[in-house]
């Protein structure tokens, strides 16, 4: 005789896992076009234009497409206040789909301004493909720790996944094809996406009074012990990381290899990352997420140590295999914290606010790495993560500080 309790509880575990399915779907699509924007404009850019403007133009391209990020926490609370966040969603997974699209096409045909435009209206967007839809992945699963936390792996999975395949099918189609025809592809899956996140369950209704304005949701970042934390040891960690692209190239000539080759270091990195987040997707994290993102920040400085101090090539694919395999637990720990600390009604505006505060970080942690690569690799590699253990002790002392009365 089947039990009371088998019989309530199948249909919602299917309908959940139905529900999971399809934000994997939409995620991948919209991640691997916000992962393969920036290389595919660049692309289109030394295709159609001159050389001695094609590296300026496409530059200030892909800056156009990124900048609209820091507007994230404006566009974010009416993702909040949204009746139906599907609608929105799919509405902008549109237009980021056909501005990059249209801008890609027209680039080298239509005055720069008027690609620039299209650029940066397809850059509004960009909020609502990354933060803006993890901020909805909470309300999909059980409330329980272990379902959260193994969605909070998928999603850590699906961003691995997004940020090789991005510019990957970029490259591969571009040489195939067209630069222009990959980043209409890249379109069409966001198109796509916009689809499937029309399938999501029907959200509840928030009640407009009870979602804070914006000029209230950076002060509660700054202000709540645990966001803080999370939001510094973020924005530390993503600047150092962001800064690996320029050290790689430099590591050629202590390794003795083609800069292409060192390239490969970046390449194995993601693949680390890859294999860890599936790993975590089967074997959530446990434990209190504010305690689990000092850990995490902590075991990556050491990562850091380990690249600066790997004498050869090969020695220098492990360490970075490390770093990527010690990122997905770093990523799925900030993602449980964003969500166990921000406020319901506020969830997506948080998750906004610290993507934007992340990405600005990591630039500017990409145009320090440009302008130290004087010190050389090695050490490059140890102020990194040297900045990175430091975070990783503020959090400390942050959090022993605030538990005094």
């Amino acid at each position: 005789m089947t039990s009371p309790v088998q019989v309530v509880t199948a249909p919602a575990v299917t309908a959940g896992t139905r529900a999971l399915v399809r934000y994997g779907l939409a995620a991948v699509g919209v991640r691997m076009l916000d992962a393969g924007a920036g290389v595919g404009l660049l692309l289109v850019a030394a295709h159609r234009l001159e050389p001695g403007t094609a590296a300026r133009t496409g530059g200030l391209l892909v800056a156009l497409y990124t900048l609209p990020h820091l507007a994230g926490p404006l566009l974010a609370r009416r993702l909040d206040l949204a009746r139906d966040y599907r609608r929105l969603l799919g509405v902008a997974y549109g237009l980021v789909g056909v501005f990059l699209a249209t801008a890609a096409w027209t680039l080298g045909r239509l005055p720069v301004g008027v690609v620039a435009v299209l650029v940066l209206l397809a850059g509004l967007g960009g909020p609502f493909l990354v933060g803006g839809l993890s901020s909805r992945l909470a309300a999909l699963v059980p409330a329980d720790e272990v379902a959260q936390r193994r969605a909070q792996g998928l999603d850590a999975t699906i961003y691995g996944v997004a940020a090789t395949a991005g510019p990957a099918v970029v490259a591969a189609l571009g040489g195939w094809w067209s630069p222009s025809a990959a980043v209409t592809v890249l379109g069409g899956l966001a198109l796509v996406s916009a689809v499937v996140v029309q399938l999501l369950p029907r959200p509840t209704a928030p009640e407009p009074a009870s979602v804070p304005r914006v000029r209230d949701v950076l002060p509660l970042v700054l202000r709540d012990p645990p966001l803080r934390r999370v939001n510094y040891a973020t924005m530390v960690t993503a600047a150092a990381q962001a800064g690996l692209a320029v050290v790689v190239v430099q590591l050629a000539g202590p390794y003795r290899v083609e800069p292409s080759t060192a390239a490969v270091l970046l390449a194995v990195m993601g693949a680390g990352n890859l294999v860890a987040a599936l790993l975590l997707s089967a074997r959530p994290l446990t434990g209190d997420p504010d305690r689990l993102t000092t850990r995490q920040v902590a075991v990556v400085a050491g990562c850091f140590g380990l690249c600066a101090l790997a004498p050869t090539f090969g020695w220098g694919v492990v360490a970075f295999v490390a770093m990527g395999a010690a990122t997905a637990p770093f990523v799925t720990a900030t993602f449980a914290a964003r969500n166990t600390y921000a406020p319901r009604d506020a969830r997506g505006q948080v998750f906004v606010t610290l993507s934007a505060l992340k990405i600005t970080a990591a630039s500017g942690g990409t145009a320090l790495a440009g302008l130290l690569v004087v010190l050389g690799p090695s050490l490059l590699l140890v102020v990194g993560g040297g900045a990175v253990l430091l975070a990783a002790l503020a959090t400390v002392v942050d959090r022993r500080v605030s538990a005094r009365p």
